[in-house]
């Protein structure tokens, strides 16, 4: 006999089927967010990688070159001899809206943070590692300052020195105009001029620092023949500093350098450029002073040797002059630029030694040398190669997913790792790590098999997130 729920069964139409009840209420993600996948244990291998590179280049290579600098390396005095020891910073013209007006907004602004990071971070590593006593500027603080209205002059101001922060204990003198700052000679802007001198201090100036007299001069104004209530300035101070005759060896600081004859007077061997040195003169700049005006500042000063700026490139000549019709020499060296923007490849800063005690007839009282800063390129190459190569990594793994998983997963150390030979005999026996671990370890990493580029987009927005969060952390710390 067959029972009547076996009937009922039979008599169902076979379309018709029983929905069990749902168990507990499910999100169901949509087809579309199922297939994004962002891989993170990729993404932190690659940050691993990505932060001993940017470690490397902003930390470790900075702190070698000054090692490289350093004091002991050059200055050959006695041992017991405590010297007094000088930077010289020339044209670090930081970069502001008139340096490159063609590019676009978005470039500009990360040339910027990369150009202020060089000067900020070589700055404070210069500071730590070679603790300078003085630093003296030698103009062109600034690109387009001598252009800016007040407002816009005063938040460049502020930015400067957040990058260049005077450190307390050690004199910093920044007062040294250049053609950037103010114009040049005839064409000088006497607003611009003015503003200088009031934020910075005199252009014309002189200082006692380690038994030595650096005079500051400012021949820019000097060569102004036009307009007597700028040149006579400079010229007031020249005359008077000629009369009080200070008894320390000079040292004049200039920011355009004196007239020379470039082929009777090479720059020499350091210099980066093959060509002799440039005479030319244009709008609001002059690459020297001119001849009489040049004789007419040896003459007043008679200094020991001259630093200048201007050029950006190394120039290391001597200038024959007479004074008090006795004839006299004066070296001259026109000090690299700091900056990684002035169209040199080694940017650098001069150092010099003094030491000039009171009871003592030496005659050498003074030992400079050249502080090469970091390849500013080489960083960038480097960023720019590791990019890629992530890129690349990423594009391979969501664009030709099985071929990764093939070449890489399948290759990884703990995919056929051997188990009898690591775990002690009371893992073995309680089977606390098993074959199945190790196999499920290597499935984590595997990568899914469809085919995506919107997976690539996403996985390099990721990375490129927390790159920028990574260089933001360095910059800020510079």
């Amino acid at each position: 006999m067959i029972s009547r729920r076996a009937e009922n069964r039979r008599s169902l139409p076979e379309d018709i089927s029983v929905q069990e009840k749902p168990k507990g209420f499910k999100i169901r993600r949509s087809s579309f967010t199922q297939k994004l996948h962002i891989y993170w244990r990729y993404i932190f291998v690659l940050l691993i990688g990505w932060l001993l590179l940017i470690q490397y280049y902003e930390r470790t290579v900075v702190k070698r070159a000054m090692k490289k600098c350093d004091w002991d390396q050059w200055e050959e005095w006695d041992s017991k001899v405590v010297a007094h020891r000088v930077g010289l910073y020339a044209d670090p013209q930081i970069m502001d809206l008139y340096s490159y007006p063609s590019r676009p907004t978005i470039v500009n602004w990360f040339t910027r943070q990369i150009l202020d990071n060089y000067h900020a971070r070589n700055w404070k590593f210069f500071h730590y590692y070679m603790k300078p006593d003085s630093v003296f500027f030698l103009g062109d603080l600034f690109d387009g300052g001598r252009n800016w209205e007040v407002n816009e002059w005063i938040t460049e101001y502020k930015r400067f020195n957040s990058i260049f922060p005077k450190k307390p204990g050690h004199l910093t003198v920044m007062s040294l105009p250049g053609n950037h700052d103010i114009g040049f000679g005839d064409t000088i802007i006497e607003s611009s001029l003015e503003r200088f001198t009031t934020f910075f201090g005199d252009p014309s100036s002189q200082w006692t620092v380690g038994n030595h007299t650096f005079v500051l001069l400012d021949t820019i104004s000097l060569s102004d023949r036009q307009n007597e209530n700028i040149s006579a300035v400079p010229r007031d101070f020249m005359h008077k500093f000629e009369m009080s005759s200070p008894k320390y060896p000079r040292i004049l600081l200039t920011h355009v350098p004196l007239f020379r004859n470039p082929i009777e007077q090479p720059c020499g061997k350091m210099r980066e450029a093959q060509k002799p040195f440039p005479l030319m003169k244009g709008h609001q700049y002059q690459t020297v002073i001119d001849e009489d005006l040049s004789k007419e500042v040896l003459s007043a000063i008679q200094p020991k040797i001259v630093f200048s700026g201007d050029d950006h490139d190394y120039c290391h000549v001597n200038h024959s002059y007479f004074a008090n019709n006795l004839p006299k020499m004066a070296e001259e060296i026109t000090v690299k630029s700091c900056a990684m923007n002035m169209g040199i490849s080694k940017p650098a800063i001069q150092l010099i030694s003094l030491y000039n005690p009171e009871n003592d007839d030496t005659k050498t009282t003074y030992k400079t040398n050249i502080c090469y800063f970091p390849n500013p390129y080489k960083p960038i190459i480097s960023y720019c190669v590791a990019l890629s190569i992530s890129a690349v990594l990423l594009f391979w793994m969501t664009l030709l997913p099985l071929s990764f998983n093939e070449t890489v997963v399948k290759r990884l150390p703990f995919r056929n790792a051997d188990l009898g030979s690591i775990l002690p005999i009371a893992a073995k026996e309680n089977n606390a790590i098993s074959i199945n671990a190790i196999n499920f370890k290597a499935a984590n990493w595997r990568v899914e098999k469809e085919r995506s580029f919107v997976n690539f987009l996403l996985n390099m927005i990721v990375l490129i997130s927390f790159l920028f969060f990574v260089f933001s952390i360095f910059y800020k710390g510079k």
